[in-house]
């Protein structure tokens, strides 16, 4: 075998490995927008053939988070979908703001706003499927799996 193809042998090897625990940025934010994608279509299915107007959009995130995630990837611009949803004057935006915060990957705040209130909840990626949920004033260890009865529990104000 040549110098060469021991190299590339050891390359593909080594980019094979993944260590327990251990993902680039890239794949992180591959997922990350994966997920946010999963979340728009889902939330598309939950409202399709009611009065609440369902707007996806791509929100261009400048994510400095990331920069000290991987220094190798350079990698803190990425695209990713937002979600909003409106009935007359009472509206939810889901917003994806940061790869990772604190222990948490995937952080989104989800906004809903009724005449008279404005309740946050956050939003974080589990870590096989699916999405955490928590308010605004719970810390991360209150994390619950996001299930549709919480997410309706949650936008209960959009009605």
């Amino acid at each position: 075998m040549s110098a060469k193809d021991r190299f590339f042998k050891k390359v593909q090897r080594n980019n094979s490995i993944v260590t327990f625990g251990q993902k680039s940025a890239e794949a992180e934010i591959r997922e990350f927008t994966s997920r946010m994608d999963d979340l728009a279509d889902q939330i598309s299915q939950w409202f399709a053939g009611t009065a609440i107007g369902v707007t996806l959009s791509t929100k261009y995130l400048h994510d400095l988070s990331t920069v000290g995630y991987s220094l190798s990837s350079g990698i803190c611009r990425y695209d990713i979908t937002t979600i909003h949803l409106q009935n007359g004057d009472r509206f939810v935006r889901i917003i994806p703001e940061q790869l990772c915060k604190g222990a948490e990957l995937g952080f989104v705040i989800m906004h809903v706003d009724a005449p008279g209130i404005h309740q946050v909840f956050y939003l974080s990626m589990a870590p096989e499927a699916g999405w955490f949920i928590r308010g605004e004033h719970q810390s991360p260890k209150d994390n619950a799996i996001m299930t549709e009865d919480r997410f309706f529990r949650a936008v209960d104000r959009l009605a």
